[in-house]
């Protein structure tokens, strides 16, 4: 069993990742690494996250424009991480206020191709 495998079955996954992105049926959970690969992280139960691959994008579009912001929801990873099991709910509030103040922050933000940053799928949360 990969590791992402394992970290799905120890958490008991099933309809959302650790952001409280709903898991559609086309979209597949990925591995994020709270310390990235480039500054030592490992790929490992201890170094990662859960995520969609809507929320796993645009969690390193946060960190592009708003390091603070990405520092804030990776330490919440990280805290989910440790406890072994899912978000609870205050978790999950503290996940959705950071994420509606970057949307709100940057809204009218355009990537250099002139496309909306904030794509319509990551609006789309559980929570």
């Amino acid at each position: 069993m990969n590791i992402k495998n394992l970290m799905i079955y120890i958490w008991k996954m099933d309809d959302i990742d650790w952001l409280g992105y709903k898991l559609e049926k086309k979209d597949k959970f990925t591995f994020h690494h709270i310390i990235k690969k480039c500054n030592g992280g490992k790929l490992e139960i201890n170094n990662g996250a859960i995520l969609t691959n809507i929320s796993h994008p645009y969690l390193h579009i946060i960190e592009s424009r708003d390091f603070d912001m990405y520092l804030y929801l990776n330490n919440i990873l990280r805290a989910i991480n440790d406890q072994r099991q899912m978000p609870d709910k205050l978790q999950l509030l503290a996940i959705k206020g950071v994420l509606e103040q970057f949307e709100r922050e940057h809204c009218s933000d355009r990537t250099s191709k002139g496309k909306t940053l904030i794509k319509e799928e990551y609006l789309k949360r559980r929570y």
